[in-house]
């Protein structure tokens, strides 16, 4: 009977070491590969966007030839959206609507910017009209 008992303790301890290894925390010599996930594409047009945000800063003709048609394209439709034409608009109105930094800058007869190397936007200024451009 005693030998039957030294078995049974004996299978019990076995069971017990099997238990504490299985809940031992894995450890390897070579770190896991973990599988790469590849990165979300940009949209196209998003990287565009931004690539001309951060060129407008740069220059006057940046901000004439770039940023303009695009500011001059979404002011146009929101207030298209208001039954309104950016066009044919009085000035006096559009100043009103738009603010003196977006207008200056959606204006129909704004000239080519005479010192092509001048300062363009400030980030602050761009912040400020597309404020304004999101009240519309």
């Amino acid at each position: 009977m005693r030998l039957v008992a030294e078995i049974a303790l004996v299978a019990v301890a076995a069971i017990g070491v099997c238990v504490c290894l299985a809940l031992l925390p894995e450890t390897r010599s070579t770190p896991r590969r973990r599988a790469a996930v590849p990165e979300p594409s940009r949209p196209e047009q998003l990287v565009r966007l931004e690539s001309l945000v951060m060129m407008a800063g740069t220059s006057a003709i940046q901000v004439h030839a770039y940023l303009r048609p695009l500011l001059v394209e979404i002011a146009s439709r929101r207030l298209a959206a208001r039954g309104r034409a950016l066009e044919q608009m009085p000035e006096s109105i559009a100043r009103q609507l738009l603010g003196d930094q977006l207008w200056e800058i959606v204006r129909p007869d704004r000239p080519f910017p005479e010192e092509r190397h001048a300062r363009g936007i400030s980030s602050q200024d761009l912040r400020e009209v597309l404020a304004v451009l999101e009240r519309l």
